[in-house]
C-alpha cells in the first residue's frame, strides 16, 4: 500500500476514511456484517498507516467466534471487502467517518502526548507542519467516489497478504529434573 508520500492528492485521505468506513469500531462495515449480523466473528475492523517513509500497510483482521472457520472468515471479510469495490461507500458512511476523524483530531489536540507523536511521526517521515494542520480540510474534500477509486486500486485481492493466528494446542511435554 502506498504511504501518503506515494499517493496522488486526496488519495491518502481517502485509505484513511475508507479504513475508517471499513473497519474503525462498532458502525464499520466490518464490524456490522460480521459480528452484528452475521455472528461469524467475535470482533473486526481496518486501519490504514499512510504516515510513513516508504510502503505501508492497509490492515484488515477478524477474530472468528466459537465455531467459525477461519477460511469462512476469511471469505466473509473478502465478501464485505468486495461489496465496498464494487458499491462504494454511503454518503452518510462518509459523513459520519469524515466528521469522526475531524473531531477526533479535535480532540487529540488536549492530549500533549498524542500531539507529540503526531507531529514527530509527520515530521520524521518528511510531512510538514502545514500538512498537519491542514489535514482536517483534505478530508473533508474527500468524496464519496475517491474512496471507491481507492477501493477499487489497492484493495485488489492479489496483491493481499493473509496470515492465521493460531494458538498451539499441543500438549507440552513435561521436562525431567536431574
Amino acid at each position: 500500500m502506498p504511504s501518503e508520500h506515494q499517493t496522488k492528492p486526496g488519495e491518502a485521505e481517502a485509505l484513511d476514511l475508507l479504513a475508517h468506513i471499513v473497519g474503525a469500531g462498532q458502525n464499520s462495515r466490518l464490524y456490522r456484517k460480521l459480528v452484528e449480523e452475521r455472528k461469524l466473528a467475535i470482533n473486526a475492523g481496518a486501519n490504514y498507516s499512510g504516515t510513513t517513509v516508504d510502503a505501508t500497510r492497509f490492515s484488515v483482521y477478524a477474530t472468528p467466534q466459537a465455531g467459525t472457520s477461519l477460511p469462512d472468515l476469511e471469505g466473509a471479510v473478502d465478501g464485505v471487502l468486495a461489496e465496498v469495490i464494487e458499491n462504494g461507500v454511503t454518503e452518510q458512511e462518509l459523513t459520519r467517518a469524515k466528521t469522526r476523524l475531524i473531531a477526533d483530531t479535535v480532540y487529540a489536540q488536549d492530549n500533549q502526548a498524542t500531539m507529540a507523536r503526531w507531529y514527530g511521526g509527520a515530521l520524521t517521515t518528511g510531512l510538514s507542519i502545514e500538512d498537519i494542520r491542514t489535514w482536517p480540510d483534505r478530508i473533508r474534500a474527500v468524496t464519496a467516489e475517491q474512496v471507491r477509486a481507492a477501493a477499487q486500486k489497492w484493495l485488489d485481492r492479489k496483491r493481499s497478504v493473509t496470515g492465521y493466528l493460531i494458538k498451539d494446542t499441543t500438549p507440552k511435554r513435561e521436562e525431567k529434573r536431574s
